[in-house]
């Protein structure tokens, strides 16, 4: 039955057999079996198939998620306090920063989150979409990003940003590109956009500190947090429109007490 409620979770959520079955690393015919057990066994439709590729869950379907989402909570819950009575016992929390707000607020927060001796913090630095991603999937207990991205079952919190330039030779015709999925390559195409540009020639890095390198030496332009580029390389501000906010994700209903403390802590300590 846990191998059924499994697929109908990851179903329910994606409303794509397809994308549910990548999720659990099985194929699609396993997890339309396993839809068509979980059918059998309730005596119910659980989604509607109307030959596209996404289903829509039927009100039965919309009760068992809940009640099974319920369950799994509670579960979590209890066998986290379970675990806080141990001596000495520490959560466990996996925090996703993007490129630039690893350097700009994960400097600033860090003394306070480790003055909290209740956790046990690993940091990932990777893009926003990466992120939200990590998040979706529980791998990451909360996440700093740097546009505004929704998701199911997700909510996002606005914290103070910062205000990106254009940085580099300005004679140059090449431009150096973040990654698809990163907040800085969201702005850059903005930007691009609002302007008519379209670039001659382009380089993508996935790495800040990469482009910082070509920046010191006279290779390229980009755009870029303020904040992080070195006074020697020419910046120029291109407006109010790309001063942005950084924004703090996680679940929208935090089963674990410390996790869900944890955010108010994130957040204070970004604020102060």
């Amino acid at each position: 039955m846990e191998r059924q409620l499994a697929a109908f979770m990851a179903v329910y959520e994606t409303r794509n057999f397809s994308q549910a079955a990548r999720q659990l690393f099985i194929s699609q015919p396993s997890v339309s079996v396993q839809i068509n057990q979980l059918e059998n066994h309730f005596g119910v439709t659980l989604f509607e198939r109307n030959g596209r590729r996404q289903v829509q869950p039927t009100k039965a379907a919309d009760q068992l998620y809940v009640a099974y989402q319920r369950q799994q909570l509670e579960w979590q819950t209890t066998v986290a306090q379970i675990k806080q009575t141990a001596k000495h016992a520490k959560t466990n929390v996996t925090l996703g920063f993007s490129q630039t707000t690893s350097v700009e607020l994960l400097p600033r927060v860090m003394p306070t989150l480790l003055a909290a001796k209740q956790y046990q913090f690993t940091i990932q630095t990777m893009n926003s979409a990466a992120i939200l991603e990590g998040v979706v999937n529980r791998k990451l207990a909360y996440g700093v990003i740097e546009k505004p991205m929704l998701a199911d079952y997700v909510i996002q919190t606005e914290l103070p940003g910062d205000q990106l330039v254009l940085a580099g030779n300005p004679a140059t015709n090449l431009w150096l590109l973040r990654e698809p999925g990163s907040g800085v390559r969201h702005y850059t195409e903005a930007y691009l956009h609002e302007r008519g540009i379209v670039p001659e020639e382009t380089l993508v890095v996935d790495s800040n500190q990469t482009i910082l390198g070509l920046l010191a030496v006279g290779v390229g332009k980009t755009i870029m947090s303020r904040e992080i580029v070195p006074e020697k390389v020419i910046k120029r501000d291109i407006g109010p429109n790309y001063q942005r906010q950084f924004y703090l994700i996680g679940v929208d209903q935090q089963p674990n007490q410390q996790l869900a403390q944890l955010r108010q802590l994130i957040e204070a300590a970004v604020r102060d």
